[in-house]
C-alpha cells in the first residue's frame, strides 16, 4: 500500500461528507484508517455509507488527536502517511499528484505543497509553506505533509501539547535532518475554526515549542506571531484566573 491516511474523528457527522467525497475521488492507492473517540452522532454510519476506498475503523477512547494519530500510526500498513482532519478535504488528483513526485524524486523523507484555509464555503488564505521558516512560525500544515513510515519508528506526537504537536514533529523531524521535498501545488483544504482554532491553547503550545528550541529567541517569535491576538489572549487569561 503507497498511501496510509489517518483520520482522528468525534461527532464528526456535519463535516465530514466533503473529506470523504474528497478521497472518493482520488486514486486508489491509499487506504483510510478512522481512529474514533466513540462518536454519538451518526459519524460512523455516514463514513460506512460513502466511503468508497479501503477503510479501517478503529474506536477507541484516546487522550487527544495527536494520542489517535499515534493510534493511527500503529495501525498503518501504507509506506507514507497522510494525518488529515475530519473537516478537512483534498483537492482532486492530490493524491496522484504526491504519487508521482516521489517516484521521480524517491531520496527524501517528507513531501509538502500548500494548502487552502476555509471558512465555511469562503476560502480565506492560501499558504505557500517553506520549511525553512519552521523554526520562526508553523510555516507547513501537516495535512499536505508526506512522511515516509520509517520516520515513526524514532518519533511520534508528543501528546504533552494538545494543539501544536505536529508544528513541534515538524521542528523536531528538521533538527533531526530529515530530508524535505517541497511540491509547488496546493495539497490540502483546510476549514478554520477546528480544535486548533483554540486560542489560549494555541498560544500556550506555540510559546513553549518556541522556548524549547528557540530559547529567549522563542518569546520574540512568539509575540510576532500572536501580535494582533495578544490582548484577546491575555483579556482570557485574566478573565480565566478572575473566573478560578
Amino acid at each position: 500500500m503507497f498511501l496510509s491516511i489517518i483520520t482522528p474523528t468525534f461527532n464528526s457527522e456535519k463535516s465530514i461528507q466533503k473529506h470523504i467525497d474528497s478521497l472518493n475521488i482520488q486514486k486508489k492507492i491509499f487506504e483510510q484508517i478512522i481512529i474514533d473517540k466513540f462518536s454519538e452522532d451518526k459519524t460512523i454510519e455516514l463514513i460506512k455509507k460513502r466511503a468508497k476506498y479501503p477503510l479501517r475503523i478503529i474506536q477507541e477512547i484516546d487522550n487527544g488527536i495527536y494520542d489517535a494519530m499515534n493510534k493511527g500510526i500503529l495501525n498503518a500498513t501504507g509506506e507514507y502517511l497522510l494525518f488529515l482532519n475530519s473537516d478537512d478535504w483534498l483537492p482532486e488528483k492530490t493524491i496522484e499528484i504526491v504519487f508521482e513526485k516521489i517516484l521521480n524524486n524517491p531520496n527524501y523523507d517528507i513531501y509538502y505543497g500548500n494548502s487552502n484555509y476555509f471558512k465555511n464555503d469562503d476560502k480565506i488564505f492560501t499558504q505557500k509553506s517553506n520549511i525553512k521558516n519552521i523554526f520562526k512560525k508553523n510555516s507547513v500544515s501537516h495535512q499536505t505533509m508526506y512522511y515516509s513510515k520509517k520516520i515513526f519508528i524514532d518519533n511520534k506526537f508528543d501528546t504533552s501539547f494538545t494543539v501544536a504537536a505536529d508544528y513541534d514533529l515538524s521542528i523536531k523531524l528538521v533538527k533531526k535532518k530529515y530530508n524535505f521535498f517541497y511540491i509547488n501545488k496546493i495539497l490540502s483544504n483546510n476549514l478554520t475554526g477546528g480544535y486548533s482554532s483554540n486560542l489560549l491553547k494555541s498560544f500556550d503550545d506555540f510559546m513553549k515549542i518556541q522556548k524549547k528550541n528557540n530559547g529567549f529567541l522563542g518569546f520574540f517569535n512568539t509575540i510576532i506571531e500572536y501580535k494582533f491576538k495578544l490582548l484577546i489572549i491575555f483579556y482570557k487569561k485574566i478573565y480565566a484566573k478572575i473566573s478560578s
